[in-house]
């Protein structure tokens, strides 16, 4: 008599559960929890409401991490009133650059900081009350030989500020790290949505360390206090996925 086959899931939060031939065809038992496909439409819902043009994904890594979240979103609060006097040292207007930050726990219990900034209009900020800006020797080659993306130049210049005024992040180059978020592809949807999808894995890590009193858990990912966020319109999104139950 033949065996019967046993299917197990690849998945880490599913390796001891027994499943059926139809979980196979379910993609989102292998690519999603609940939580985090909701979270992710719900931001994804926010951007469009609110006409967020997101450009640039940054992540930064302190050469001393905490395993705070609490300490980890004022550092949050710090890297945005630099990011902001950056770009605005003469005042911030009302149409200012706004930003999304995410804190991201390994399983080390070690937090690391991600954060979604909108698209920069160089020429109008090169053109403007900008205080002083610091580049490489082999950016100003590339400018004076016309092989240059200003994005490059505006996002280098960035990282040199907050390196010179973030204490706590490294002078190396692991310390910081962007990534474009271009009109193309990256599998299947645009680079800002798989962006803020991979925000989203935290959410779908079963049994992260609990750090003594420090318990990361829930969407204490989401920085809702340093991130701009409108308040008026925004609902607790604990309550949201409840009322889906």
């Amino acid at each position: 008599m033949t065996k019967s086959i046993e299917i197990v899931s690849d998945v880490k939060c599913y390796k001891n559960k027994k499943m059926a031939l139809w979980d196979l065809q379910n993609r989102d038992l292998f690519t999603s929890t609940k939580n985090r496909h909701i979270t992710h439409d719900w931001l994804m819902r926010k951007t469009e409401e609110d006409n967020f043009n997101f450009g640039y994904f940054i992540t930064l890594t302190f050469y001393k991490q905490t395993k705070n979240p609490v300490v980890s979103y004022l550092d949050n609060k710090h890297l945005k009133k630099v990011i902001l006097d950056f770009f605005y040292p003469h005042g911030k207007p009302k149409n200012r650059i706004r930003l999304w930050f995410f804190v991201e726990q390994h399983e080390s219990g070690k937090i690391h900081h991600h954060f979604l900034m909108e698209k920069v209009d160089g020429l109008n900020w090169l053109n403007g009350r900008n205080r002083k800006i610091t580049l490489n020797k082999k950016t100003l080659f590339n400018i004076i030989s016309n092989n240059y993306c200003l994005d490059e130049v505006i996002i280098e210049a960035l990282t040199i500020h907050l390196k010179k005024w973030v204490r706590k992040l490294g002078q190396g180059k692991k310390a910081s790290k962007c990534v474009y978020l271009t009109e193309g592809k990256h599998k299947g949807v645009s680079e800002m949505e798989y962006k803020v999808h991979y925000c989203q894995k935290s959410l779908e890590k079963k049994g992260l360390p609990t750090i003594e009193e420090y318990d990361f858990n829930t969407w204490e990912h989401i920085d809702f206090e340093a991130s701009d966020f409108d308040t008026k319109k925004t609902n607790n999104i604990k309550e949201q996925i409840d009322e889906t139950d």
